[in-house]
């Protein structure tokens, strides 16, 4: 049996699928990783590479004896922004930081001024049409900055790893690569110029030696080697392809059509997504590199699941201040069901919610609020409703706000657990903004990409891993047709 594994490395859990020559997912992994480390500085963010390691291994031996053979390739995909210090052997010297590290808020000096808003001083001022991007917080090209000026980097660091270029080395002890979509993330990635842009790494101070080479069209980095069929369970020549971020993963098996797609996913934070052949970034928009093709227009909110979590503790945290105690479970249970009551059934008006409790991406100093509040609307099911609304509605202000839209926008795809737990928000999408509402019929969209991509790599000839089926479930129709 001849197939391929995309492994993704996210944020809360570790997923591999595997695919055969006919494109059919033959076995799907999904376990948490539980690898977040705990710390007294509430800006610190942390996985234990350990952890992220053992994990990956797991999932991959799993697949392996669900399929009783192996893969003919493996394609790796992860979290985006953070990074992993190494030594010169490849081996991690400090844990994974992840992208929602916020350390660089903190002061550096007695004035006051931020570790971040001293970096963004120091950067030419055309930044912004050179990356595609702003530099923020939790991107690595400032966290590095921040750890190199407060003394923090190991004196036996010789370079830093994306988390899949980390597992990359482990699988094939080969040296470090990185594709554009991580340097972009990392925010050290011309887009221009199609390049690592060492100017600016040398204007944050830091040693450009520091930094992988980069490689890219997603190729193959290396093979298996001998240890790691130990490891891993794996014979030693197995190609591994360079790791793609997971964003960018996932819209790669999500969007048909990048003439007219626009993709929404929403986990723990939220994205929305289009693709278009021309560079225009925004204060609040994101140009990353996406295919030879096409450059990705990226939303990226600072609210997702984690709000309403959020939300769900302080209900929680009220009824126990009127003597009320309900597990965890229970509240999630009865406000998920209050919020599926629409406003007019009961004839109110809907409270709208402004979602941004740590600001945005842009204004760290924004907060949200709520307005709309009448005698009668003032109650929890309709806060419930609004906050889940507003969540939807703060990313797809990226699009409306946009002056690069799609020519030709049909479709609206949506993915995530959110929306697993919310499924009436398909219907809330289409009519609010007249437009078909579809989910991908697969999960683990950024482990199929991953999967997508090892299979073009290794049956280049094979046209059906450039023609990838994807199929779509229909949610909800415009309430235009």
């Amino acid at each position: 049996m001849k197939y391929v594994i995309g492994l993704d490395l996210g944020t809360t859990s570790i997923s591999a699928v595997a695919i055969d020559l006919s494109c059919n997912t033959l076995a799907v992994v999904n376990h948490t990783h539980e690898a977040a480390i705990s710390s007294t500085n509430d800006r610190e963010a942390a996985q234990s590479t350990d952890r992220l390691l053992h994990g990956s291994q797991k999932s991959i031996r799993e697949i392996v004896q669900l399929l009783e053979c192996s893969p003919d390739a493996i394609g790796l995909t992860g979290q985006m922004h953070g990074f992993v210090c190494c030594d010169v052997s490849g081996a991690a010297i400090s844990d994974f930081i992840t992208w929602q590290d916020k350390r660089v808020l903190a002061p550096a000096d007695i004035a006051n001024e931020t570790w971040l808003s001293s970096l963004q001083k120091r950067l030419p001022e055309n930044l912004h049409s050179r990356l595609g991007c702003q530099i923020r917080p939790g991107y690595a090209l400032a966290t590095l900055d921040m750890l190199n000026g407060s003394r923090q980097l190991s004196e036996n660091l010789h370079h830093v790893s994306d988390v899949t270029d980390w597992i990359g080395n482990q699988l094939t002890n080969t040296p470090a690569r990185i594709d554009p979509t991580f340097a972009a993330s990392w925010g050290i990635y011309n887009l221009q110029q199609r390049s690592i842009d060492q100017e600016i790494i040398q204007t944050a101070g830091l040693n450009s030696k520091w930094f992988p080479a980069l490689e890219s069209n997603w190729k193959i980095r290396g093979t298996t080697s001998e240890q790691s069929g130990r490891n891993w369970h794996l014979p030693e020549g197995i190609p591994v392809l360079t790791g793609i971020g997971d964003h960018p993963a996932a819209v790669l098996a999500t969007i048909e059509n990048p003439e007219s797609d626009l993709l929404m996913n929403v986990g723990t934070g939220g994205q929305i997504a289009w693709c278009t052949k021309n560079i225009l970034p925004t204060e609040e928009l994101e140009v990353r590199p996406f295919t030879d093709d096409y450059f990705l227009n990226v939303g990226a909110g600072t609210t997702g699941g984690e709000a309403w979590f959020w939300f769900a503790d302080c209900v929680q945290q009220w009824f126990q201040e009127m003597g009320v105690v309900l597990s965890d479970s229970e509240v999630l249970e009865r406000l998920n069901r209050l919020s599926q009551i629409p406003a007019d059934n009961n004839k109110l008006e809907p409270i709208i919610w402004e979602p941004s409790f740590q600001g945005t991406r842009n204004d760290t100093r924004l907060r949200a609020s709520i307005s709309n509040i009448g005698r009668h609307n003032f109650n929890l099911s309709e806060l419930s409703r609004g906050l889940l609304c507003g969540i939807v509605d703060s990313l797809n202000q990226f699009y409306e706000n946009s002056e690069n839209p799609l020519v030709d926008r049909k479709r609206l795809v949506i993915s995530g657990n959110f929306f697993e737990h919310h499924g009436w928000l398909a219907q809330y999408l289409a009519k609010r903004y007249c437009i078909d509402v579809v989910t991908p019929a697969f999960q683990e969209q950024a482990a199929v990409g991953a999967a997508i991509l090892a299979g073009r790599e290794v049956f280049p000839y094979d046209e059906k891993w450039n023609q990838f089926p994807i199929t779509y479930r229909m949610l909800a129709k415009s309430s235009q047709h």
